[in-house]
């Protein structure tokens, strides 16, 4: 009788590891899930890491542009081109040329300024008159600049000689008005246009 019991308590024997086996397949399984996911995780995380990388590499700080300050004048903007005076109740003349050359760097009616004088006998005018420290008419140029001025002025006529002298360059500028009906008004926009002038005079 012992041979029989020996087989019938080996037989679960025989039946166990199978159920073992799929165990530890499942167990396989679930790691090589896990394995997976971190892979893509990874994956992902490298992707992601690069892309930062190469958008912090590529980024450029946004330019500010800061306004720049323009010279101070009360009615006429400092711009590249001069604007003639709107003044129906005179005439206004203007010559300016750079005084070592000759370029003339604008007018307008130079006839009137120069038919009762040449340009010689004006810069010999000029050329005797001392630097002056202030003007009115001169107040709105930059400080720093050697200017000499003569103002000669009647009923219904004004005019004005000037030479501006800078470290790049010396100017001569004449401002003619004549037949003037409101001699008074016309003369207020003098500071104005030499400021005017002077700066357009750096754009040529």
């Amino acid at each position: 009788m012992l041979p029989k019991q020996e087989k019938i308590k080996k037989k679960p024997d025989t039946e166990q590891p199978g159920l073992f086996d799929k165990e530890d397949e499942k167990k396989r399984l679930a790691k090589k899930r896990k394995f997976v996911y971190i892979a893509m995780i990874l994956t992902v995380g490298l992707s992601l890491s690069f892309w930062a990388y190469r958008s912090i590499k590529n980024f450029k700080m946004p330019t500010l542009n800061m306004p720049v300050s323009s010279p101070k004048t009360t009615s006429i903007k400092t711009t590249s081109n001069f604007t003639l005076p709107k003044d129906t109740n005179s005439t206004w003349s203007f010559f300016l040329k750079r005084i070592d050359t000759d370029s003339v760097i604008f007018q307008n009616n130079q006839d009137i300024i120069f038919s009762t004088q040449d340009l010689n006998s004006v810069l010999d005018k000029i050329n005797q008159t001392d630097f002056i420290t202030s003007s009115s008419y001169s107040s709105y140029l930059p400080q720093g600049l050697k200017i000499k001025e003569i103002v000669e002025e009647n009923d219904s006529s004004f005019s004005y000689f000037s030479t501006i002298t800078t470290p790049a360059q010396q100017l001569l500028l004449i401002i003619k008005i004549t037949d003037s009906k409101d001699l008074t008004q016309a003369k207020n926009s003098i500071p104005d246009l030499i400021n005017q002038l002077y700066w357009y005079s750096l754009q040529k």
